[in-house]
């Protein structure tokens, strides 16, 4: 299977699918060992699964929109990857990232890190793709004009 590309076929997409989908499988592991899925809190397991559910979909919406060169594609796609990396941003920001990191848990550290490396990736591919973009654009424009 060839790896998903944009209309110039300048961006690799399978890295970001791949890590994206690493972050979200990391989160079921996490789940069970914070002891998410004990009967004291169905709540919480439901709004999590519920919030997991909606961020997936926001991302296979804009990855299937943006490889089907769809208006919005693009649009959709880079609003989750830069809302994925403001969430990793602001644990730095704010500290909390030293906190998860003291966790004596070998998974949980793993789990961290592969979140923090999925948020560094979407800041890249956001950028990227938003690059990639303009650069497409003022090509065409510059193409028409010469027609």
């Amino acid at each position: 299977m060839a790896a998903p590309r944009n209309g110039t076929g300048s961006v690799k997409l399978m890295p970001l699918v791949a890590v994206t989908i690493v972050n979200y499988a990391a989160q079921v592991p996490y789940a069970i060992h914070n002891g998410d899925f004990s009967a004291h809190r169905p709540l919480d397991v439901v709004r999590g699964a519920v919030l997991l559910g909606v961020t997936l979909a926001w991302f296979v919406l804009g990855l299937t929109g943006y490889v089907r060169k769809r208006r919005w594609g693009l649009a959709v796609l880079v609003s989750f990857l830069l809302a994925e990396a403001l969430f990793y941003t602001a644990t730095f920001v704010t500290g909390w990232f030293l906190f998860q990191l003291q966790d004596p848990s070998y998974l949980l550290k793993a789990v961290f890190v592969t979140g923090y490396a999925s948020g560094a990736i979407a800041a890249f591919y956001a950028c990227r793709l938003a690059w990639d973009h303009l650069r497409s654009r003022r090509l065409r424009a510059r193409t028409a004009s010469v027609l």
